[in-house]
């Protein structure tokens, strides 16, 4: 094409960070399908010079384009992709646009259905602690391209499978893939599909950190075996073994740890080892005292012996069962909260989980009654008409020494704008359940100290795995 306009597909948070970084240097267009786009008042606002393109004409402008930056949030088959690619204009992405960018500045790519947060802002932390400014964003927070007016040494990107699937080579400095279930096979082909598009990390990067027990993240790419990889719990340095991890040979109480759950020590060796291959010093001490994300894994208050966590973070079914065997005993001692929209997954493959570790199953949002088909007779289960009434029938089931979780295994959209949202819904009426019930009683609450990372955004909402 012999156009002078780059397109921009999609008005969120990463369209726009697209925007500014390109409008010093280039003509440049925005579409966006939605009738109210998150940020087009604010390129109307601040840059009047950048063409605001109606749906309708979309053919009528690729005429003038030399390529289209195509949102995270906006599926490869979306109609206007499709017309974009059958009229030969290159397609591209916010990522993409990053790496081209960013120089010999290393950049750490972690990617999973689930842990990805947590370890992408642990990574973080460590590259902090080990006297390296460290610019994290991606999926997680920050755009990646708003981290480059940071003057970052190193970035720490969480990379989703939206993300990866529109990269060929990513070429980072370190590529880990911690796991993969399924998750968004509303968007991909099928869990193959989505596995593969996971294992684009990769692609052209210097080190690797993948999971031994999980063979869809196995590298497969020709001279992979090649490339320095650290195997967790496949390389005897790095592994947990029984209450303790092991990190480069050295061991490290699990009890340590400011993270919470079982899960959660897997999370730990694989921040560990990524910094490792980064080549730097793993500080112990900024490992256990990271007490991870809100809305993922956090204990919200105990009341009369019983534990209230808020792991709205879990959209996923891999992410629930991560909770549930990182929570759970084996003795059914989980009261469990799930439900919302289910993204196309089947859930079959929760009921082992159920079975082995919850007494009680409130199930809440649109979804409630395929999860309830599902899993019928593995465990007792019951419908909740909101969030309140899940938080009061949670209460009634739980014993001392049990725990209520919410863990939905399904994205919030149905209800609640966001993840976020639903968590804050959770933790209000628990507190309100803790509100003192007679003068001189409080039962003990408790508030992560975690910052929330800004809200990620695409094309479209957050939520992206």
């Amino acid at each position: 094409m012999s156009g002078e306009l780059t397109i921009v597909i999609g008005l969120g948070a990463t369209g726009y960070s697209c925007v500014r970084h390109l409008v010093p240097t280039e003509a440049l267009g925005v579409v966006d399908t939605r009738q109210a786009p998150p940020f087009l008042d604010a390129v109307r606002k601040n840059h009047p010079e950048v063409a605001v393109i109606e749906a309708s004409r979309w053919r009528e402008a690729l005429a003038q384009a030399r390529r289209v930056v195509v949102s995270p949030g906006v599926a490869l088959d979306d109609p206007l992709v499709n017309v974009a690619r059958a009229a030969g204009v290159p397609l591209t992405s916010d990522v993409q646009l990053f790496l081209d960018a960013v120089g010999d500045a290393p950049v750490l790519g972690v990617t999973g259905t689930n842990g990805k947060s947590t370890v992408t802002t642990l990574v973080g932390e460590l590259v902090t602690a080990a006297g390296v400014r460290a610019g994290v964003g991606g999926n997680l927070g920050t755009p990646a391209l708003d981290l480059l007016d940071g003057h970052f040494e190193t970035y720490v990107l969480e990379l989703s499978s939206f993300q990866l699937e529109r990269l060929d080579r990513p070429g980072l400095a370190v590529g880990a893939l911690l796991n993969v279930s399924p998750d968004h096979l509303d968007r991909h082909a099928g869990l193959e599909d989505y596995a593969a598009s996971k294992r684009r990390i990769y692609g052209g990067a210097r080190r690797l950190v993948y999971n031994a027990a999980d063979p869809r993240t196995l590298p497969g790419e020709p001279g992979a075996s090649r490339i320095p990889a650290i195997a967790l719990n496949g390389d005897p340095r790095w592994r947990i073994d029984g209450d303790e991890l092991v990190i480069d040979g050295r061991r490290l109480a699990a009890a340590s740890l400011g993270l919470r759950g079982r899960h959660n020590q897997l999370n730990a060796l694989a921040a560990a080892a990524i910094v490792h291959q980064a080549g730097m010093p793993v500080d112990e001490e900024a490992l256990a005292a990271f007490r991870g994300l809100p809305h993922r894994s956090a204990l919200i208050a105990e009341i009369d012996g019983v534990a209230y966590i808020d792991d709205s973070k879990a959209t996923n079914i891999g992410a629930c069962q991560a909770a549930l065997e990182g929570f759970g005993d084996g003795t059914r001692n989980i009261v469990l909260i799930a439900g919302g929209d289910a993204k196309g997954a089947e859930f079959e493959a929760l009921a082992p989980y159920l079975r082995r570790h919850v007494s009680r199953l409130v199930l809440l949002g649109r979804d409630a009654e395929r999860i309830a088909e599902r899993v019928a007779g593995r465990v007792p289960s019951v419908r909740a008409q909101n969030m309140e009434q899940a938080v009061r029938l949670g209460r009634a089931s739980a014993r001392p020494g049990d725990m209520v979780l919410l863990s939905p295994a399904c994205a919030s959209f149905d209800m609640y704008a966001d993840y976020n949202a639903r968590g804050d819904d959770f933790a209000a009426h628990v507190r309100a359940v803790a509100a003192p019930r007679r003068a001189g009683f409080a039962p003990r609450i408790l508030q992560t100290t975690a910052k929330r990372p800004p809200a990620s955004g695409t094309g479209c909402a957050g939520e992206v795995a």
